[in-house]
Order: structure tokens, then sequence, then C-alpha cells
């Protein structure tokens, strides 16, 4: 089957992308090619996404029709059906047309996750919760007190926790360790390595161009283009598209070489698979299909990934990642790639970008990589709270004068401390525009002032643009010179710092190598179970305890 990526809506000026079919094809066709190949991720979606269209009497005609012999006959399209009877909700009505059928029986035809999170029984309860804590984190909208919020989700004692162990605490600890400074490539010799090597891997969809849909003083954008093949059980696929890479900078070559490797990291993060494993990257990286049970050798625990629906044993497809000290480590294959599509469950709603990076070194973009993924667990566990909350003022030649050109242009840039108990610097920078939508961006690093001039700079509010909306009255004020410096002047030292300061508070990173043997810029994927991975606050959310004891603190 061919597919094709096509954007279907943007949040917060990130672009979300499906894969569709690339021929047209009758409902009839789709529902045979389902029944094939039940874990064809990109079928089964599409088709689940079709019904919403649908006319009721006509499903309902189609589930009486499966039902007739409870579905033995065709099982994947009773299971996709039943799920779209549970997520659409004019479809809702018809869940009885499905009596004398337990939901149970039907997940071995379907990758998606909806049946396995229907079955949670506490899932309408963390949804509640999802609703109210979405509001406050993408609206500012105030928190109940407890006594007007929905029952809790966790008792005192799932609560506890261990006192936590900062980063500064880490990195005092480590100061006889770490290797010497070691400043990054030129910034000229970073373009100059990554654009020829995209050039001659055929990645390139048009010129970069400039566009104003942040605040970063200088920002770019160029089309590249994704194309993959796999053969992976059933399942013989195709994925083709156009993608958009996004480059912000204080200047012209920082925005150029920020796209570039952008560019790099997600051209990676699309794979190839065969008969021998993943195709296309510097190290062989052959499949081994098996339950984490089943394995004999050191793996990542889907159980211990803070996923959607808890992971119940299923078969998935592994490939060899590392650990902090470079031991090798089994991950699994879904973990680390994009628009993945094996033939395998699903144990996400949809894998994002969390954790994917790039740099001139392997220490470079494992650096780059858990910072993303520490940010991600921030806007998850962090509820807006207005005491955390500033306005920043600056000394420097250039950052100084650009908040200057925000004031003088009628926009109000302030910003959150979104710091977790990790300690390392998270900040959220947010612009409220002119009928109160909010708009944010994040970053997270060592070095706060870096965090914060790539929260700000990433923020999804033209500059030059409209008036934005007041800033809140009363903001304290502080310096960036003043934000906490944890850096160590290398990219070596500094996952030094991360890693230790992870395994020091029970978390333990793994990392997916995936240099490509083509572009030979290395990119990791790097995981870290225990962190939250998602923050979307949807109808499969699971309320992580940290964030839920976050809540009881602030009504404290």
């Amino acid at each position: 089957m061919r597919y094709k990526l096509q954007m279907m809506n943007t949040d917060f000026g990130v672009g979300m992308f499906a894969a569709l079919p690339d021929m047209n094809l009758s409902h009839n066709e789709m529902m045979d090619h389902l029944r094939a190949h039940p874990f064809d991720d990109h079928i089964h979606e599409f088709v689940l996404q079709g019904f919403k269209e649908f006319r009721p009497r006509k499903l309902e005609k189609m589930i009486q029709e499966a039902m007739a012999d409870n579905g033995k006959s065709d099982p994947a399209g009773l299971a996709v059906m039943y799920e779209a009877c549970i997520c659409h909700q004019r479809l809702n009505r018809l869940l009885p047309l499905f009596d004398g059928v337990d939901p149970r029986d039907l997940l071995p035809f379907t990758p998606a996750i909806h049946i396995r999170s229907h079955l949670l029984a506490d899932q309408p309860l963390h949804r509640e919760w999802a609703r109210i804590f979405g509001r406050n984190i993408f609206t500012l909208a105030p928190l109940p007190e407890p006594a007007d919020a929905p029952e809790p989700l966790f008792a005192e004692e799932d609560l506890a926790a261990p006192e936590p162990v900062p980063a500064e605490t880490v990195r005092a600890a480590l100061d006889n360790e770490l290797p010497p400074p070691l400043a990054r490539r030129p910034l000229k010799e970073t373009i100059e390595t990554a654009l020829p090597a995209l050039g001659k891997a055929d990645a390139f969809m048009g010129p970069p161009m400039d566009h104003k849909a942040s605040l970063s003083p200088v920002a770019r954008l160029r089309h590249w283009s994704v194309k993959t093949r796999t053969v992976n059980g059933k399942l013989s696929n195709s994925l083709n598209g156009l993608q958009t890479c996004y480059g912000r900078g204080l200047t012209r070559e920082r925005a150029d070489a920020s796209y570039a490797m952008e560019m790099v990291e997600r051209f990676s993060s699309y794979a190839s698979f065969g008969p021998k494993g993943v195709l296309g990257y510097a190290r062989d990286y052959p499949l081994t299909f098996a339950s984490f049970d089943e394995l004999d050798v050191p793996a990542v625990n889907p159980a211990d990934i803070r996923l959607e629906v808890p992971y119940a044993g299923q078969r998935l497809h592994w490939m060899e990642g590392h650990g902090p000290e470079g031991e090798p480590v089994l991950v699994p294959a879904q973990f680390v790639f994009l628009f993945c599509n094996l033939d395998e469950p699903s144990l996400f709603s949809a894998l994002g970008s969390t954790g994917l990076a790039s740099g001139n070194t392997l220490f470079e973009a494992k650096a780059a990589a858990l910072t993303e993924v520490i940010e991600r667990d921030s806007d998850a566990t962090q509820l807006h709270d207005p005491a955390r909350c500033f306005r920043v003022e600056s000394d420097d030649p250039e950052i100084g004068p650009l908040l200057d050109r925000y004031r003088e242009d009628g926009i109000h840039v302030w910003f959150m401390d979104m710091t977790t108990e990790l300690g390392v610097p998270c900040y959220k920078s947010v612009v409220l525009g002119r009928q109160g939508d909010v708009n944010k961006g994040g970053g997270c690093s060592l070095n706060g002032r870096s965090a914060l001039i790539s929260a700000m700079t990433e923020t999804a509010y033209p500059y030059p643009g409209p008036a934005s909306g007041p800033a809140p009255e009363g903001l304290p004020v502080r310096r960036l010179e003043e934000l906490p410096d944890l850096s160590t002047g290398s990219a070596e030292g500094d996952v030094m710092v991360l890693e230790r300061t992870l395994l020091a508070n029970g978390y333990r990173p793994a990392y997916a190598d995936l240099t490509r043997r083509d572009l030979n810029i290395p990119v990791v994927r790097a995981m870290v179970p225990g962190l939250e991975l998602i923050s979307d606050f949807d109808q499969y959310s699971r309320i992580s305890p940290r964030l839920f004891r976050n809540y009881l603190r602030a009504c404290a």
C-alpha cells in the first residue's frame, strides 16, 4: 500500500500529520485491506476516521451483518467498527449492537490503543482531570479547589516520593570529574557539513525561505521529502510526503544552522524496514520480534514507560540501543521512529518527536535529546502558577535591544519557570493574543539563559506582528544574566550532569543511535522511562502522580 503524509491541522504552531492512502480506494477495498493486514496502523486509522462521516444507519447495518456470528468471520472489521462507536460521540448510541461480544476478544485484531483505553475502569476519571489540567496549562484557567474537583485520582500513599536530587547538587559533586571545556563547532562549519550531506541524500524540496511565525528575529524554513519503504510481516508499504523544518535564531547564521540540523534530525527519524531490519543507518539494526518477557538480554521495559495504556506483554519489534555507559540495551523500534508502521500493536495513540536530536557530535545530540525529554516532562507535570511567572530584562547586546523592540511594537512577552524537581532549568514563554489566546514556547538547558532564549524565540507569535494582549500586572522582573547556569563548557560534561541527575532520581536513560549512513551526522532518540512523554491532555491521557502531587501542593 502506498501512503502519503498530509498535514491535518496545527497545534500551537506545530503541524499535525496523518498517513493517508495515496490512491482512490472504495470503503470496501479499504476494509478488505484492513482484514488482510489488521496491524497496518495507517489504513486502520484512516478507516476509523472515515467512520466519523458515515451515516449511523449505514454503520448500524454493517455492525448487524458482522454480529450475525459475533464477529467470528470478520474480527478486524468488527474491531474497527467498535472503535468507531467509542471514539466518535455521534456513534456512541450504536454500542448496544455489540452486546454479546467481549471487547477484549477484539484486541488481537487492532493495532490501536482505543479499546484498551476504553477498558480501563478509571479512564473516565483521568479524562475529567485531563480536562481540568489541560484548561489550566493551555488556557491559564484557574484550578478548582480539591473540595470542588472530581474525586482524587490517587491515594496519599501513591503520591509519596523520595527527596529529589537536583542538578545543582550533581553538578557540584562532578566538579573534579568533568572533562575540560570544549567549544562547539563554528556555525558556518555546521551548515557546510549538514546542507551538502542533505543535498546528496536528495532531501530538499525547494530553497530556504524566511517566515514570521514566531518571536525569533530571524526565522527560516525549508521543505524536504519523506520517502520510506516498509516490508515487515504481512506489511509491504511505502510512505512519501512533504515536511517542513524550521530554524530560529538571533542571526541568519544561527537560524540556518538551526533548520539544517533540525532537518538532519527529522530526515534520520523516518526509517525504512526490510527482512534484515532497519535500513540505511551507520550501524546494522536487525529486529527481534518478542514480548519483553521473552527477551534474554537487557531491554527497556515498556511497562516502565509512561504510556497512555499500560503495556500488557504484546510482542514487539526490538532494535539495539545503548545505556548511559554505552552498554547494549534493546528498545522497541516503535519508540524510536516517526510514523513507524510495523506489523505489531501500537503502544501510543501517536508518538511525537520528543527526545529526537542531532548534533555535531554524539554528545551534543544526547545533551539536546535529554533536555528535550526533560522539557516535555515539565510540560506534563507543571501547572500554570502565577507565582512562578516573571518578566525578564537583560544587558546582553543582542537580547536587551530585542526585548525593547518587542515592547515598542506592543508585544508583551512573559515567562514561567517550569523547572521540575530535577532542577534542570526549564522555562515557558507566553504571549497573549488580543482575543485571549495563549501563544507559548518552551526551552530547557543546563544554561538558564539558553533555555529562556530558546523558549522565547520558539513562541508561536509573529514578529514583527500585531500588538499582543497585556502581560499580567505586577510580574516580578528577573535578569537574564542571573538565571542559573549549570552547564560545563562541553557537551560531554553536560551529558554527564544530565545522566547523573536522572540516575540519582531513579530514571535510567537509553538511546538509539540514528546516525544515517548517507549523512554521517550524529542523531539520537533518547528515552527516559518514568518521565512523562506526552502532554496533550486528551481522552487517552493518564494523569501523572507527580502532576497530581503538584496540584495538591498548589492548593495547600
